[in-house]
């Protein structure tokens, strides 16, 4: 029980006392929640306001207690949790952002750690920068600018909700500056080792254990080899698009379809039978896949082409068998759902730490020329290396489809459009090497066989 005080006046027996401070204007507040004593400030000096100001604060304070939310919401520990409880409403409502599951566990496992007994007002940039510090001995590293990055966009979302809650005036919010060390480019792959990548991973679905493994599993392929068509960036890009944000043109070729023998010979020209039986041409098909994805700054354009295309169709045929839909009616009916869902509508949670055990398996997750572990961005280096080396793709055209937002060339060609760079993008050269399965050496085999 608090120490009574002079200007004391109990209102609810060991629940609720008024009192004024020696030297003070305003009446304060004790009540108790739970076990719990919460004090707090009427800021009222009229004794009989004060007492009906201090009743509705124990009521809400009640209120927020029955509800699983904090009682004392300035101490940033309760914010951040507040914040976890919007994030996971928004999940609720169909709101999932890819990079939530990064946020919830910054935020749980480092943000909260540091902060969580400071008041959320008393956070400033020095706060922040001892923040850092701080993080770096606890990661044996000096944080990379993209991790600090991302560090700050998880202390604005509590600051935001803080906010909204009133618990903080918005010109009280710190403004944050990155800062930390350069990031070292990813390891890329050798085409070579793309092409072992695409050959193991048909064998490795085969191998799952049980149903929803090998559904995991053959999301990554298909997540795999969109990543290595379109050059788009892991995460958010690709696992947040859905069916309406894509459009699909094909397109027939002026010649006939040729099949080639081994050497790359013209061995004849295919045929199909129409519906009559009669032989006629088959004509290669172009297939330009637009999608739409949200990029680092704003929504932009990544073109996919025959591997893409290809990838979609079977995620129809697996997904959708029921509907007697296809990818053109899918996305010209504008369907809302997301593209990386099993058939029940599960989305995939984490690939990190499948795709590395994917390329642990079949020695490609180390580079043999840097010592270090390859990574999903790894195949975005990759594409980006093979188009400019096999097909001489336009650096202009480059920076468009990977949706490169700083430098001069963004800054020179920002009037180049999707559709205008849609064919010096297509790279075929490229991506012949890329998808070639027919040429593997037994070091990339699965090691578990």
């Amino acid at each position: 029980m608090p120490e009574k005080l002079e200007n004391t006046f109990q209102l609810l027996p060991k629940k609720l006392i008024v009192y004024k401070r020696a030297h003070s204007v305003a009446w304060q507040c004790r009540y108790k929640i739970g076990n719990r004593w919460f004090a707090a400030s009427t800021k009222e000096s009229d004794l009989n306001t004060a007492k009906e100001r201090a009743q509705r604060l124990m009521i809400e304070a009640e209120v927020r207690s029955a509800a699983d939310i904090p009682v004392v919401t300035k101490r940033f520990r309760d914010v951040a949790k507040l914040t976890l409880q919007t994030m996971d409403t928004e999940e609720t409502r169909g709101k999932v952002p890819v990079s939530y599951r990064d946020y919830r566990r910054i935020i749980n496992d480092y943000i909260i750690e540091f902060f969580g007994n400071m008041s959320i007002s008393s956070i400033d940039v020095a706060a922040m920068d001892k923040y850092r510090a701080w993080l770096g001995v606890k990661l044996g590293r000096a944080p990379a600018y993209s991790s600090m990055r991302t560090h700050n966009v998880c202390m604005n979302k509590i600051f935001e909700e803080a906010v909204s809650r009133r618990f903080i005036k918005s010109s009280e919010v710190p403004k944050l500056e990155t800062k930390g060390r350069k990031s070292d480019k990813f390891p890329t792959f050798e085409v070579e080792e793309v092409n072992a990548i695409m050959a193991n991973f048909p064998a490795w679905i085969a191998r799952a254990t049980s149903e929803p493994k090998r559904q995991q599993r053959q999301m990554l392929f298909d997540y795999v080899r969109i990543l290595m068509d379109t050059g788009a960036r892991p995460g958010k890009e690709l696992l947040d698009l859905q069916w309406k944000k894509i459009r699909v043109k094909i397109t027939d070729r002026a010649e006939p379809k040729r099949v080639l023998d081994q050497d790359g010979q013209v061995q004849s020209i295919a045929y199909e039978e129409d519906e009559e039986g009669l032989l006629d041409e088959i004509f290669a098909r172009d297939y330009y896949v637009f999608m739409s994805v949200s990029g680092k700054t704003k929504e932009r354009t990544a073109n996919g082409f025959e591997q893409t295309f290809k990838v979609l169709n079977e995620i129809v045929g697996r997904n959708y068998a029921g509907e007697k839909t296809s990818v053109r009616k899918l996305t010209e009916k504008n369907d809302e759902r997301f593209v990386f869902r099993t058939k029940d509508g599960l989305g995939p949670g984490s690939f990190n730490h499948v795709f590395e055990s994917f390329l642990e398996e079949h020695n490609l997750l180390i580079d043999p020329v840097t010592g270090r572990k390859r990574v999903f961005y790894s195949l975005r280096s990759t594409y980006a290396t093979t188009v400019m080396n096999y097909d001489a793709v336009p650096i202009r055209d480059l920076s468009k489809q990977l949706g490169n937002s700083v430098g001069i060339i963004q800054k020179h060609y920002d009037r180049a459009s999707g559709e205008s760079i849609v064919e010096n993008i297509k790279a075929p050269n490229a991506k012949k090497a890329l998808f070639d399965t027919s040429k593997v050496r037994d070091i990339y085999k699965s090691n578990k066989l």
